[in-house]
């Protein structure tokens, strides 16, 4: 896994038009809660179960109530969010547990 499962995700999903700056705003959001669930993985106490557990929480919450919502920003994005959410979840599963 290289990551990059956001970028390559926009990709294969990119509209026709440029992206606009909250749009890039939205891909940034996604993108940077991805990463801090896999980066956060294996983490079992400090801060690093608590970015876990934050965002763990915000993908896996359906709930739209807000623009910055996972589920809002895959639906403005173009993004299947039960695939994305699928294929994040098992990316985390298999992210290699850190030398301690």
């Amino acid at each position: 896994f290289d990551g990059e499962v956001c970028v390559r995700y926009e990709a294969i999903y990119r509209r026709a038009e440029l992206a606009s700056g909250e749009r890039r705003l939205l891909l940034a959001v996604l993108e940077d809660g991805i990463r801090t669930l896999l980066k956060n993985a294996h983490a079992t106490r400090g801060r690093g179960l608590n970015l876990q557990r934050e965002a763990l929480g915000w993908l896996t919450t359906a709930a739209r109530v807000d623009v910055f919502a996972f589920e809002s920003i895959c639906d403005t994005l173009g993004v299947d969010a039960r695939r994305l959410r699928a294929r994040v979840l098992a990316e985390a599963e298999r992210v290699p547990d850190p030398v301690r």
